[in-house]
């Protein structure tokens, strides 16, 4: 089966369908820019500083997979590179909060850090580590199952998932979260509210979750240590499967602090994260269940 015309197929069709929803769009009528990050301080610095995290391990793996250096590698270097890609999405703010998380100078006390668990940065983190966590510990058995995926290179495995690829999704979804905060926020700056917008939004959602499944796919075959039994259906249906982490995330996400007046609390966040998440899984084993897939296979 041709893999590359079935995908172009898939593409062409999604954005024609996206494409033909945002003619029915309304423009606010301001001179207004779009706005891409928020208008919260303290989440705009996060969202920013996400990015410039992101560019530096998303180079480092390039680098890593051209040269082939995890050929070399046993258990501790992939936690090591893994760890190293992750931490400093949580280390960096803890050592020097962003400007925006800082009290204002005044004539009786110099410039203090905001409390941690009111910073925008640190839910992020919470949120992000909560779902990437459920994520590895349940959802890639589904990849297992009705996949047949399987890793296969050295490491420390907890629930039979490599400990590492836990660290690895977050510096992952900490990326996705910020493009999909930045898509989904123009579309709702620069065009009137309403059935149509939320239509569009809601296919827009869907056609980046795909993508951001699909891309991954794509780039991770490099590596040959993550296998499928069928490459074909890993990029069509698999990319399917793994979009429904996104199309209950990415909105979700995005409510965090987004409203400057109603910030979330820390346990807000929290209690969002496991929502989320367990939509997620009920979808996937919903998914599962039609596909007749058992949930236990045999080692």
């Amino acid at each position: 089966m041709n893999t590359t015309l079935t995908m172009v197929s898939i593409f062409t069709t999604m954005f024609a369908v996206l494409g033909v929803a945002s003619m029915s769009l309304t423009p606010v009528k301001t001179s207004q820019k779009i706005g891409l990050f928020s208008t919260n301080p303290s989440k705009a610095s996060g969202e920013i500083f996400s990015l410039v995290c992101s560019a530096a391990w998303i180079l480092a793996v390039v680098v890593v997979i051209a040269l082939q250096l995890f050929e070399a590698w046993g258990p501790w270097e992939y936690m090591t590179f893994c760890v190293t890609c992750a931490v400093p999405y949580v280390l960096y703010p803890l050592i020097k909060p962003f400007q925006s998380d800082m009290f204002p100078y005044n004539r009786y006390h110099a410039a203090v850090p905001v409390p941690l668990s009111e910073r925008y940065i640190t839910k992020a983190n919470v949120w992000i580590a909560i779902f990437s966590f459920i994520g590895n510990y349940w959802y890639t058995h589904y990849f297992y199952h009705v996949l047949k995926a399987d890793y296969s290179f050295p490491a420390h495995r907890l629930n039979d998932v490599p400990i590492c690829l836990y660290f690895m999704t977050h510096a992952y979804f900490m990326f996705y979260h910020v493009l999909s905060n930045v898509a989904i926020r123009a579309v709702r700056t620069r065009y009137m509210p309403g059935t149509n917008r939320f239509v569009f939004e809601c296919i827009m959602i869907s056609v980046m979750s795909y993508s951001t499944a699909f891309m991954e796919s794509l780039t991770i075959c490099g590596f040959p240590y993550y296998r499928f039994e069928d490459r074909h259906m890993a990029y069509t249906v698999g990319s399917a499967f793994y979009s429904i982490y996104f199309l209950a995330s990415f909105p979700m996400f995005l409510r965090v602090d987004e409203d400057q007046n109603r910030k979330f609390t820390l346990f807000q966040t929290i209690n969002e994260a496991l929502a989320s998440s367990m939509l997620v899984l009920c979808i996937l084993d919903f998914v599962r269940l039609y596909l007749n897939v058992p949930l236990f296979r045999d080692h």
